[in-house]
């Protein structure tokens, strides 16, 4: 049995497959990676995606719902679960994310350039999102990005992305009664966010 632990340690160290972001595209257009493939590209590597609970789904919803109604489709794209194109061969696929411009003017996933807001929910997922996801989106210099953090039912907003270090300058925690303001998509009370 040691001899097994051992080999499978061993294994276990082997070096990972790297992806760039073009063999990545090249595995989707040839069927490799289908949507059935619950993967997304982060920093090189095909990480699996959590499959999304009730709470997590239904908090999705809510907010899409809450800017779809605010945010009008001439001059804002809302993508839901969907991905974003950011540097070091990664390609996310946030619960939501806000873009400039209407979804006519795109014909390749957004790019950090293009984003307003990324928004993840989380519940299993919270300490993925506030360490690899938070490290993605502020190197590659993302400008606001919001945790819905179901559990503790509050909305955690990172700004100032600080792309060398890979965090943000700001956290603020805002819970039932609070408004959080972004940076670019105006005033939002908590409650608005928050799932029951």
């Amino acid at each position: 049995m040691t001899r097994i632990i051992s080999e499978a340690e061993t294994m276990a160290r082997l070096p990972d497959f790297y992806w760039s972001l073009e063999r990545y595209h090249a595995a989707i257009k040839a069927g490799v990676l289908t949507e059935n493939d619950k993967v997304e590209l982060l920093f090189g590597k095909l990480v699996p995606k959590m499959p999304i609970g009730v709470s997590h789904g239904k908090a999705v919803k809510k907010i899409n719902r809450v800017f779809n109604r605010r945010l009008p489709e001439d001059r804002y794209t809302i993508g839901v679960q969907d991905p974003i194109t950011l540097i070091d061969d990664s390609e996310p696929e946030p619960d939501l994310h806000v873009a400039k411009g209407p979804l006519e003017a795109y014909t390749q996933h957004p790019r950090p350039a293009d984003i307003l807001l990324v928004v993840e929910v989380a519940d299993s997922t919270l300490a993925t999102d506030r360490s690899v996801k938070k490290l993605n989106y502020a190197v590659a210099g993302i400008e606001e990005y919001w945790i819905i953090n179901i559990y503790e039912h509050q909305v955690e907003r990172y700004i100032g992305p600080d792309s060398a270090g890979g965090t943000y300058a700001t956290r603020e925690v805002f819970k039932t009664g609070d408004t959080v303001t972004s940076l670019h998509l105006g005033a939002f009370a908590v409650e608005e966010l928050l799932i029951e």
